[in-house]
């Protein structure tokens, strides 16, 4: 799969979020009484063609695929990306929601670890979430010590 493509948004239409949401009650309802090591949910399908073919999901595929309709049910996009897919500059600019000349200076410090393609920066998708994951923790950091602050001078918010 192209990220490139792997990144296009759709949003699911109404039909969707109902079937979505019937299907997050139904498997929910499946997975409460799951033990590991026996597999939560089998998969049937036919094309009409042949007979039906049942297929055992993986535990952790079910947890993706109910995580996926979830946000269906909200009415948001989903994308599933590999974790070793390669980002465009602008892609990974996307993800962190700032502008692209800003992202290159980050690259250009280090901040984010990537590759040169020909004249192209190349982010590793777990680089960039890395940086997100540390950047967002030093911002709680950062708030809790506001707050704190805050209380101890008395301020009201």
């Amino acid at each position: 799969m192209a990220v490139s493509a792997a990144l296009e948004i759709e949003l699911p239409d109404e039909q969707t979020v109902r079937q979505a949401e019937d299907a997050v009650h139904r498997l929910s309802g499946l997975l409460s009484g799951y033990s590991s090591g026996s597999a939560p949910v089998r998969l049937i399908g036919s094309n009409g063609k042949q007979d039906p073919v049942a297929v055992d999901l993986p535990e952790k595929a079910v947890g993706i695929i109910v995580g996926v309709l979830a946000e269906l049910t909200k009415g948001n996009a989903v994308t599933v990306v590999p974790v070793r897919a390669e980002l465009t500059t602008q892609q990974a600019a996307d993800i962190l929601n700032v502008r692209r000349p800003y992202l290159i200076g980050l690259l250009e410090e280090g901040k984010i670890p990537y590759r040169m393609v020909g004249n192209l920066h190349m982010i590793p998708l777990l680089n960039l979430l890395d940086y997100k994951r540390r950047v967002y923790a030093n911002r709680r950091k950062i708030a809790l010590k506001l707050t704190e602050e805050a209380q101890r001078i008395g301020l009201e918010y």
